[in-house]
């Protein structure tokens, strides 16, 4: 039986199986699961913003879902476009990704890191749970 390979989160290509992961033929990115460490809690974020620390939000959504609603001073660059955009980034900035509940800033903020960036977090539960804990005058969808 052959193995067909899942289409990659970061740049549609093939992911294969290496040892007990998952690899994309195109990118390189390494499937792996979220550690806890690699995740902030909207309350978090919401004092670091508060206290205008140096940092890069980031929305990996795709540009209908950022118009429709997002974090101010917030970047756009859907994911699609992170593998082409990556240098556009600052490696020494701390860099919180965000998006609609969490699973695609997940893999955003894995690819991230597999290619040299240190301090990157993921928005625990999106712009949504953003709008549910923080802000409820945010439009939910």
């Amino acid at each position: 039986m052959e193995f067909t390979g899942f289409q990659c989160r970061i740049c549609g290509g093939r992911l294969v199986p290496r040892l007990n992961e998952l690899v994309c033929s195109n990118c390189n990115y390494v499937q792996h699961p979220v550690k806890e460490n690699d995740v902030i809690d909207c309350e978090t974020l919401k004092r670091k913003i508060d206290k205008k620390e140096d940092l890069v939000i980031l929305d990996v959504r795709e540009k209908w879902e950022y118009s429709m609603v997002n974090l101010k001073n917030s970047v756009l660059m859907p994911m699609r476009e992170i593998k082409d955009g990556i240098s556009k980034l600052d490696k020494n900035k701390e860099i919180v990704i965000i998006c609609h509940h969490g699973d695609r800033s997940g893999n955003a903020a894995r690819f991230l890191m597999q290619n040299g960036f240190k301090n990157v977090k993921n928005l625990e539960g999106g712009i949504n749970a953003w709008a549910s804990r923080i802000d409820p005058s945010l439009k939910r969808y």
